[in-house]
C-alpha cells in the first residue's frame, strides 16, 4: 500500500491515540506553566505580606491609631494566608502535571507498539464496525 493511501486510510483509533498523546502532553505543559505562575504569585504575596507587616511596625512607632495598625497587621496575615494557599495550589498543580506525564507514559507503553504495528501493516485496517460482535 502506498504512503499516500496509508495516510488517508488511517482509522479513528490511530487518530485518537495520537490525539490522546498530544492532548495529554499539552495538558501537562499548561498545568506546569500554571503551577509556575502560582509559585511566583505565592512568592510575591509572601514578600508583600512581610512588607505590610513592617509597615504596621513602622506606623506603630509613629503613633498611628491602633485601629489602623490592627487593620494593617490583619492585611499582612491575610496576604500571608493567600500566599500559602497559592503555594499549596501550585503543589497540587505540579502533582496534576506529573500525573498527566505519567498518563502519557502509560499510553505510550500500552499503545505505541499497537500503533506502530498498525502503521507498518501492509493492509489498511477494516472499518471498526467489522470488528463488532453480534
Amino acid at each position: 500500500m502506498s504512503g499516500a493511501n496509508r495516510t488517508t486510510g488511517k482509522t479513528k483509533v490511530s487518530i485518537a491515540y495520537r490525539e490522546l498523546k498530544r492532548e495529554v502532553n499539552t495538558l501537562a505543559k499548561a498545568v506546569t506553566r500554571g503551577s509556575e505562575q502560582h509559585r511566583q504569585l505565592a512568592t510575591h504575596l509572601a514578600e508583600a505580606a512581610k512588607d505590610t507587616g513592617r509597615i504596621a511596625d513602622n506606623i506603630t512607632a509613629v503613633k498611628v491609631d491602633t485601629a489602623t495598625v490592627a487593620e494593617t497587621r490583619e492585611l499582612s496575615k491575610t496576604m500571608q494566608g493567600l500566599g500559602e494557599s497559592a503555594a499549596g495550589y501550585a503543589g497540587r498543580a505540579e502533582d496534576t502535571a506529573q500525573a498527566a506525564r505519567a498518563a502519557e507514559g502509560v499510553a505510550t507503553t500500552t499503545h505505541e507498539g499497537i500503533q506502530q504495528a498498525a502503521d507498518r501493516a501492509p493492509v489498511g485496517m477494516a472499518d471498526r464496525g467489522w470488528y463488532t460482535q453480534e
